[in-house]
């Protein structure tokens, strides 16, 4: 009988136990911090699921969900697959692997699965539930606190998820969710209410994180602190907006290339050239609820410069060794879904060159290309056209790890050579263009191009049909578009902070003033490295080799510049090298024919003075020091020439 009575105790203590059992039962979890360069990274590994009005369904039996609290604008709220809380559809003993992310930057939050009704106590009780423990908000530096943990689905029926800190359940922060049936058709959805935020609103918040089941080898972690004051900087908005890096088919795209749906927004360059991922984005931009986005960036430098030698490098009559000028150069990139894998793009790019510079530019010593009232610029940089890019694409996202898309331009720029310089950050606070342009990425505007790619994931092969005429020296018209030459180009980012690229390409009657050359061949290779040490700390460098080949004669160029920013300040620098003939520096007969290596040194500071407010406002300054052999002596005044310029910097506000 003693041995009856026990057997039924303990099958009652069974019972017990598994009554209490909640419909969710915690496998493992562990904690961890990450930025965002990390978490545009995390995403492409999530699981996709269906977007239907409000729900969100998913028929895998392991399902990998990325749950993000809100915005600034909408704190009380979670993001899943960039939709607002959405209603979660699962099937029967799906099993949930979460990294749940907290972005608030004042707050601590948690996420908690397993209870039924939505009628919140002011503290909800989380018995019977699993989930996160309740992670601190945003730390300086951007390092977000996040969770990583596995759950496991015990029952079937409609259940939710919320924020067990008090006050946040009852203030919307909570969301359905239904393992194996549907949504029943009264299921109450959450509405948005105004939440003010209260300083005693974690009293009596209990910290609860229930030992996972089955897991002897739970990775622990130290108590999350109290939250204390944050004070982050002013592109917090823009912060939020942004770290929900949703860059899959149907997820927000701000994270995603406007040019390749496939693509990171950190790796998008000049036409569709490669970045390195955790490249800085300097813009202002704006969601749509349809899933489009649109940026606008750019830069402007208003600056005095002078060049040294005693070379006449006037064109036509104009222009001297210094002048008063503004560089400048202005953005705008939209993209929209087309459905959940494909997405359209637009890209303009302008500048007021044609007025800032006039049509002979200003002085750059042995720069060269292009021409003015009929004569060959040298020694001077030309101005770009007005407008210098306005292309479309459509991109198309086969997985995670491939995509293709087709860009075609008018102008545009064709996959030969690297990021132009104006869109490097080692270039970022460097006002001139390099004297080796022309070798490796004068090809930037081009009138008429269609551009096909595929991309791997981190390796892109991509090729291209455009004019090979470099534009006339009507700034303000559009040229003739052709299709006549031919490109090439492979591009590998093997980490987020490299990027190389190797191309080749095929220019049909490439410069106007040189009738005589029908071909030339161009050649280019480069890397681009960036390092993200903090939101104040980023180093960029890019070093890129050039070679143009034409009427039995290849001259070459070698850049290498680079720019780190630290706090307000920037020191950057540009070193080069290239072989020049004589025509191209407008020589004298007999000199014309020759070729001579030229040099170009520069070294500059830059002091934003006002910053993260939107708009960035720079002082800087920049000495360059020019080397020419002997045998230019005559035309130069001398072997060495040193020049200087000052000037202000102004641009958008760095986003991530």
């Amino acid at each position: 009988m003693r041995r009856i009575i026990s057997l039924l105790f303990f099958a009652l203590l069974f019972s017990a136990g598994a009554t209490a059992q909640g419909p969710f039962s915690l496998v493992s979890s562990e904690k961890k911090t990450l930025k965002d360069s990390e978490l545009i990274e995390v995403t492409k590994s999530r699981t996709v699921g269906k977007r239907d009005g409000t729900n969100l369904t998913f028929t895998e039996k392991e399902i990998r969900l990325i749950v993000f609290t809100g915005p600034v604008e909408d704190m009380l709220s979670y993001r899943i697959q960039g939709m607002r809380n959405p209603t979660l559809i699962v099937p029967s003993g799906a099993k949930l692997k979460i990294l749940f992310v907290n972005r608030d930057i004042d707050m601590r939050h948690d996420v908690r699965f397993g209870k039924t009704g939505t009628d919140f106590a002011e503290a909800p009780d989380i018995a019977a539930t699993a989930g996160s423990s309740t992670l601190d908000h945003i730390a300086p530096g951007d390092v977000y606190s996040a969770e990583e943990f596995i759950l496991q689905a015990n029952a079937d029926g409609q259940f939710i998820y919320f924020c067990s800190v008090k006050g946040h359940a009852k203030g919307g922060m909570w969301g359905n969710i239904a393992v194996g049936v549907e949504p029943g058709k009264d299921l109450k959805m959450q509405v948005k209410v105004e939440h003010v935020h209260s300083s005693d609103e974690e009293k009596g918040h209990q910290d609860h994180q229930p030992k996972p089941a089955a897991s002897p080898h739970q990775h622990t972690a130290n108590p999350t602190s109290s939250p204390t004051p944050h004070q982050h900087p002013a592109d917090t908005d823009k912060k939020d907006e942004m770290a929900g890096m949703d860059h899959s088919a149907g997820g927000h795209k701000e994270m995603a290339s406007t040019v390749n749906i496939g693509d990171p927004m950190g790796r998008e360059s000049s036409g569709t050239a490669w970045n390195a991922d955790s490249s800085p984005v300097h813009a202002w931009m704006k969601m749509y609820k349809d899933g489009g986005m649109l940026m606008l960036m750019g830069s402007a430098f208003l600056r005095y410069t002078k060049v040294g030698s005693t070379r006449d490098v006037s064109i036509a009559g104009k222009g001297s060794r210094q002048r008063v000028d503004a560089p400048n150069m202005f953005m705008l990139m939209y993209s929209r879904p087309i459905n959940e894998k494909s997405q359209f793009g637009f890209r303009m790019m302008a500048s007021l060159d044609p007025v800032t510079q006039r049509g002979y530019g200003y002085p750059l010593l042995y720069q060269s290309g292009e021409l003015f009232h009929g004569q060959p610029i040298h020694d001077r940089q030309h101005p770009h056209d007005f407008i210098s890019e306005l292309a479309a694409s459509y991109s198309y996202k086969f997985d995670n790890g491939h995509s293709a898309y087709l860009y075609a331009g008018l102008p545009g720029e064709p996959a030969l050579g690297p990021p132009t310089f104006m869109h490097r950050p080692s270039a970022f606070n460097n006002p001139d263009a390099p004297i080796s342009h022309h070798w490796q990425d004068a090809t930037h505007i081009t009138w008429g191009v269609i551009t096909a790619g595929y991309s791997f994931g981190r390796v892109k092969i991509e090729a291209s049909a455009f004019k090979g005429q470099e534009p006339d020296e009507n700034r303000w018209a559009f040229d003739t578009p052709r299709l006549d030459s031919f490109s090439g180009r492979i591009s590998w980012n093997p980490t987020e902070n490299w990027a190389l690229q190797l191309s080749h390409g095929y220019l049909k009657d490439p410069e106007p003033a040189e009738p005589d050359l029908k071909i030339l061949r161009k050649t280019t290779a480069s890397a681009i490295y960036n390092k993200r040490y903090s939101d104040t700390r980023n180093w960029a460098s890019t070093f890129a080799w050039g070679r143009n080949y034409g009427n039995g004669e290849g001259t070459n160029s070698f850049l290498f510049e680079s720019n780190y920013d630290f706090g307000r300040n920037a020191i950057f620098g540009r070193a080069e090298r290239v072989q020049k003939s004589g025509h191209e520096l407008v020589l004298d007969h007999p000199d014309d024919h020759d070729v001579f290596w030229v040099g170009a040194y520069s070294l500059g500071y830059m002091r934003d003075i006002f910053r993260d407010k939107g708009l960035d406002v720079g002082l800087g300054g920049q000495l360059t020091v020019n080397q020419n052999p002997s045998g230019l002596v005559p035309y130069y005044g001398g072997k060495t020439h040193a020049g200087y310029q000052i000037f202000v910097r102004i641009r958008p506000s760095r986003m991530n």
